[in-house]
């Protein structure tokens, strides 16, 4: 269902002041893969990472302004277009596009560094699972341990018993 321009504008006033530019810099006229919108964002002096912005990707396909054709890649979707005034805005937003496009080396760096410490947390979180379930099989060993002493006990007293029979 086509959306004017005026509705994408009421949409736009419910969404948050990132998602606002992150819609800005997702291109209409192809579809850009999330670290190349990442890059983008980044370029344009804004602190945010990976999850944030894909929250916000998330957010704003929910709400119908940008779509999704193909897997994790997003495209904006451009409201009809009026005769005049709609004609001369796609020029600037595809001139603004393609200036942001090209992240540079610190913004690639940016987005490794930002997928590395997604990675330690993940790689943290994992860790501190494992920790817990040795732990709780090293109480479960114990616990064993414990139950065998006290059996390895009554057999002692058994066999005693048994040999004082005997005798």
């Amino acid at each position: 269902m086509a959306m004017n321009e005026s509705r994408q504008q009421q949409m736009l006033a419910g969404q948050s002041a990132l998602a606002r530019k992150v819609f800005q810099i997702v291109p209409i006229q192809e579809h850009w893969a999330v670290s190349d919108i990442y890059g983008a964002v980044r370029a344009q002096g804004t602190s945010a990472d990976t999850r944030t912005i894909r929250r916000c990707l998330g957010e704003l396909k929910d709400a119908g302004l940008i779509r999704e054709p193909v897997n994790s890649h997003f495209q904006r979707i451009a409201p009809p277009a009026k005769p005049q005034k709609e004609n001369a805005m796609p020029k600037e937003s595809t001139q603004k596009v393609v200036a942001i496009k090209k992240p540079g080396p610190l913004d690639a760096l940016a987005s490794l560094s930002s997928e590395v410490m997604d990675m330690a947390e993940d790689f943290g979180r994992r860790m501190k699972g494992l920790s817990a379930r040795i732990e709780e099989v090293a109480l479960s060993v114990e616990a064993d341990r414990e139950d065998n002493a006290e059996q390895l006990e009554k057999l002692k007293q058994l066999q005693s018993i048994l040999k004082s029979l005997q005798g």
